[in-house]
């Protein structure tokens, strides 16, 4: 397992750069693209959900692709990790058989994830 739960979900320094990069007196702009990745990952934890239980490992593959960039930018390098593990398995049609478990793996750091970047978020709020 990569994460063990008393690893923090979020690495504080990734976060930082990227507000950093936008510019810490932007608060609307970090909070819009907060937002924009709260909503856009749970949308794709769903999808990743669906096209895992249909079997469509093309799109499982494509799913934990986008995700595993996305959670790096924002600092959520444990979910990334799990998103390439699934990423690398999906590209393989699951032959390992651990695609269950990796699909389990990302949704419940995701979770976690959620939890922080939720958290993060309020310091930014007026």
């Amino acid at each position: 397992m990569l994460n063990r739960p008393s690893t923090p979900a979020i690495d504080t320094e990734s976060l930082e750069l990227l507000v950093e990069m936008i510019g810490p007196d932007e608060p609307a702009a970090i909070l819009d693209l907060l937002d924009t990745y709260l909503g856009d990952s749970a949308r794709q934890i769903s999808d990743l959900q669906v096209a895992f239980a249909a079997g469509d490992m093309k799109n499982v593959h494509r799913i934990a692709h986008s995700m595993k960039s996305s959670s790096a930018t924002f600092g959520a390098l444990g979910l990334s990790k799990y998103c390439e593990q699934l990423e690398r398995s999906a590209r393989d049609n699951c032959s390992s058989g651990e695609c269950a478990q990796q699909v389990a793996h990302v949704c419940s750091e995701h979770l976690r994830v959620v939890e922080s970047l939720t958290s993060e978020r309020a310091r930014f709020l007026p």
